[in-house]
């Protein structure tokens, strides 16, 4: 019972959710790593990671950010595309202020990278210091602006900001500044107050604007829908992405994809694969046909590899007790 079958070389994973209706759903994801050529070309990986069913984080949990989200979540409205990596000054040159940028189909986003700053004191108040040459710079939430002012004793005198806990940059008062180190990485245009923390990577699931789709839990949700998700819940909480990185509809494969300054040779471009799964579940006499999505993909140039996840999902009304298994292929693809 509750079993999968997997007939491919990837890594499969299941689990069982209710959606917001109460209905159960059959959830199996195949999880593909690929290495990536240095001529743009892409190999199954050696080594295939496993699906996911917690969240990853750098360092202590809901203290750090996350190296990678889960993948066994109910059906995601769009796919992610997340990059781990570093930004690397051009042409293996110091540099004090660069930029970088991921192409993934029509998704386009450049970030601009600074040499590590503080907030300095002068007659007229805090400035930022000059900016120093680096070499490289990791691309992650802790180098982006936001973060957590706690300098007072007097918690109502604490700021945090919402979009990025982790993040440097936030000051609570003025006086607060005096030392403090600015963020690494910002948006080309804007003030980067304003703009928010600039990465590539995974927002976690009680950060914004994640949180403001996770529904609303007070008495009205408690007296009529618990344990049910509230009236108000929207699938958008399920995306760990940036919102500027997810596309309009799910990505299919063979997407060309371009990273410059994400690699220390300055540019890497290759094409996603293109990967068809079928899935057959037997439902006690019956076997039913179902399609995957493309959930995630997950690029990391300093491997150099891409994580592909598919998620494909089963309504179960009234017949949960008799799901006996799915059967995962790979359809050849012709060219």
């Amino acid at each position: 019972m509750w079993t999968v079958h997997n007939d491919t070389p990837y890594k499969v994973g299941k689990t069982w959710v209710r959606n917001k209706e109460g209905i159960h759903q059959w959830i199996v994801v195949v999880k593909a790593t690929y290495e990536i050529k240095s001529d743009g070309t892409t190999v199954l990986a050696d080594e295939q990671l496993d699906p996911l069913l917690l969240p990853e984080y750098r360092g202590e949990p809901g203290l750090s950010s996350l190296r990678y989200d889960a993948d066994l979540v109910a059906p995601k409205p769009t796919t992610d595309i997340l990059l781990n990596g570093t930004a690397y000054a051009p042409h293996g040159r110091w540099s004090s202020d660069f930029l970088v940028g991921l192409r993934v189909g029509a998704i386009r986003k450049v970030l601009r990278v600074r040499g590590e700053r503080e907030w300095v004191c002068g007659l007229f108040g805090a400035r930022p210091s000059e900016a120093r040459p680096v070499l490289s710079v990791p691309i992650i939430y802790e180098r982006a602006f936001g973060g957590y002012d706690r300098t007072s004793d007097d918690v109502r005198n604490h700021c945090m900001d919402a979009r990025n806990p982790v993040g440097r940059g936030v000051c609570a008062v003025p006086d607060h500044r005096k030392g403090q180190a600015l963020a690494n990485l910002e948006y080309p245009d804007g003030d980067v107050e304003h703009r928010g923390p600039a990465c590539f990577g995974a927002i976690d699931s009680f950060w914004s604007p994640r949180r403001e789709y996770a529904g609303t839990y007070d008495e009205i949700w408690r007296d009529s829908r618990a344990p049910l998700l509230p009236a108000d819940w929207d699938s958008r909480s399920l995306l760990s992405a940036p919102p500027d990185q997810r596309p309009v509809n799910h990505l299919t494969g063979r997407e060309p994809v371009v990273l410059v300054n994400l690699t220390p040779s300055g540019r890497l471009s290759f094409d996603l694969p293109r990967v068809y799964l079928t899935f057959s579940t037997q439902i006690a006499t019956h076997a039913e046909a179902h399609r995957s999505r493309l959930a995630t993909v997950i690029i990391e140039p300093d491997h150099p590899r891409v994580i592909m996840v598919w998620q494909t999902s089963l309504d179960c009304r009234t017949n949960v007790e008799y799901l006996e298994k799915t059967v995962v292929r790979e359809k050849e693809m012709i060219s």
